[in-house]
């Protein structure tokens, strides 16, 4: 498929720079880091004048270091943090503990079976060292002062020390938090809903002798307790919620955290050394869009959440691994298949973030309950339900985002459309994923594959990579899988499936599947 590279109003113009990244956190440095993997050329500004050094977000999961692994970078991510061994839930310091083995679950079909504790100043450093690498930095001291979308590019108004700067990209991708000046002068809204609950965190050390790499939930009736820990020796993060009418005016500090350690868990914490410190008010929200014409939101600039279950990091870190692929595919065309292509940014991200936004703040209003009777119903409930081992394995998986999956409406291109490949282990010792196209698509034949099949240039391959994995192929702990063949996106979504490669008919579906095309739509 040739796409046509000139807008309606004349022939294109070219930019000084293909995209440009507002916002240098997580789900900023993802993004530029991306552009650059794909080929695309990418400045990066930031209106603070150095990355911060307080950890902030604590998790990285399962299926965001597999992110992190198609990017390259897995090891430097893991050389941060720890996984967690277990989670220990109780209501009071009396009961006895309900212990999810994290470690010990059926994580099936993934390289990194854990909830891994990574501050995120240190996950932060290891996407900017990756940048740099790649020949991308970070513009410190940058602010936004506007845009305008004319025709075939976006005209960038940025403020450095060195003055004010006007640039034309061809996209411009917010990546600046909730409060973002990019959702706010693209004009898209995002609704916050309250709460009605204020959060604590702080990070500090502990005189007790603690298992250092399990988890502790309290839910006491006087309130949630969560205690996780960090890589550094004795360091713990703390995380508490007071009810806004009871919040207590007194500084954080290592005696007021004592205190609220003390009436939840009946621990002795000896808290010092305390780093850092946030307390806020609770509020969820999800933008009314992800995108309008060439500006696109990622992260916290298209939703707002609890930080229980540490989903926000790695739903921005998801959002912009899945959103530049698609820019670099349409990158240049003004041909409506491209279009398609970059509009599935949001059908798929937001359709992801909807539910997840709404999810963790049904169990966040659930766990905080004003009510000191409905926490100590649920202090009693929940361990026993916990220690199921079906609820375990949910918990594990679902927490660590394996299980999402896009509602793309392919059913004709097989039921597993949307879902996340699995990544089994082979009897080679590797990975599927090692297998696969690190920027591009992939067909993947399981098990069986008919003799005019059985080389990479056949035709039915449309010059795309081909990995045979005869079943023979997969470990023996690895699941069982049924002979197929599927067609794998560059985030390692499943674009199309069927019993064999020639089943799969592009021409209806949309799907261009030719090495020299530019754009695979409708995925």
């Amino acid at each position: 498929m040739d796409f046509d590279h000139t807008s309606p109003g004349g022939p294109q113009r070219s930019p000084d720079v293909d995209v440009v990244v507002v916002g240098a956190g997580p789900t900023g440095l993802t993004a530029a880091a991306e552009a650059l993997r794909h080929g695309l050329s990418v400045r990066i500004i930031e209106r603070k004048a150095d990355r911060g050094a307080f950890s902030k977000a604590l998790v990285v999961h399962a299926r965001t270091l597999e992110v992190f692994e198609t990017m390259g970078i897995a090891r430097d991510i893991l050389a941060q943090g720890v996984p967690f061994a277990a989670l220990n839930i109780r209501s009071t310091a009396t009961r006895r503990a309900t212990r999810v083995d994290l470690l010990g679950l059926h994580w099936g079909d993934t390289a990194y079976p854990y909830w891994l504790s990574a501050p995120q100043y240190a996950t932060e450093l290891a996407l900017q060292k990756h940048l740099e690498a790649l020949g991308g930095a970070v513009e410190w001291s940058t602010t936004l002062q506007g845009f305008e979308e004319v025709g075939d590019h976006v005209t960038v108004a940025m403020e450095s020390p060195d003055g004010p700067e006007a640039v034309t990209a061809r996209w411009i991708i917010g990546c600046d938090g909730g409060q973002s000046t990019v959702r706010r002068l693209a004009g898209i809204d995002l609704k916050r809903t309250g709460a009605g609950t204020t959060f604590l965190l702080a990070d500090v050390k502990t005189t007790l002798d603690l298992v250092e790499d399990e988890g502790r939930v309290f839910l006491a009736p006087e309130g949630l307790l969560i205690i996780v820990p960090m890589p550094e020796p004795r360091r713990w993060r703390i995380i508490a919620h007071v009810n806004r009418a009871a919040a207590d005016p007194r500084a954080v500090d290592a005696a007021y955290l004592d205190d609220v350690i003390r009436q939840r868990s009946g621990l002795e914490f000896g808290s010092h050394d305390v780093t850092w410190t946030s307390q806020f008010d609770l509020s969820h929200g999800v933008a009314d869009r992800f995108r309008t014409g060439r500006v696109f939101l990622a992260g916290d600039a298209a939703h707002i959440h609890s930080p229980v279950g540490g989903q926000g990091l790695n739903t921005g870190v998801q959002d912009a691994h899945n959103l530049m692929w698609k820019i670099a595919l349409a990158h240049g065309s003004m041909k409506p298949a491209a279009q398609q292509l970059l509009d599935s940014y949001e059908s798929e991200r937001r359709g992801t973030a909807l539910p997840m936004v709404n999810g963790v703040a049904r169990v966040t209003a659930l766990i905080t309950a004003r009510r000191p009777l409905v926490r100590k119903v649920l202090g009693r409930i929940a361990p026993t339900v916990l220690a199921r081992r079906r609820v375990q394995q949910r918990l594990g998986r679902g927490v660590g985002m394996l299980n999402l999956a896009y509602a793309t409406g392919r059913g004709k291109f097989g039921r597993e459309v949307g879902k996340r490949l699995g990544n089994p282990l082979l009897g080679s010792g590797e990975r599927l994923y090692e297998k696969l196209d690190p920027t591009g698509f992939t067909w993947v034949a399981l098990g069986d594959v008919a003799p005019e099949e059985r080389t990479s240039s056949a035709p039915c391959w449309r010059g795309l990579p081909v990995v045979f994995l005869p079943i023979d192929a997969l470990a023996a702990s690895s699941p069982a899988v049924e002979s197929r063949v599927v067609l794998v996106r560059p985030d390692r979504y499943i674009a199309a499936a069927g019993p064999n490669a020639r089943a799969i008919h592009w021409e209806q579906g949309g799907l261009p599947l030719s090495a020299n095309d530019a754009v695979v739509v409708n995925v």
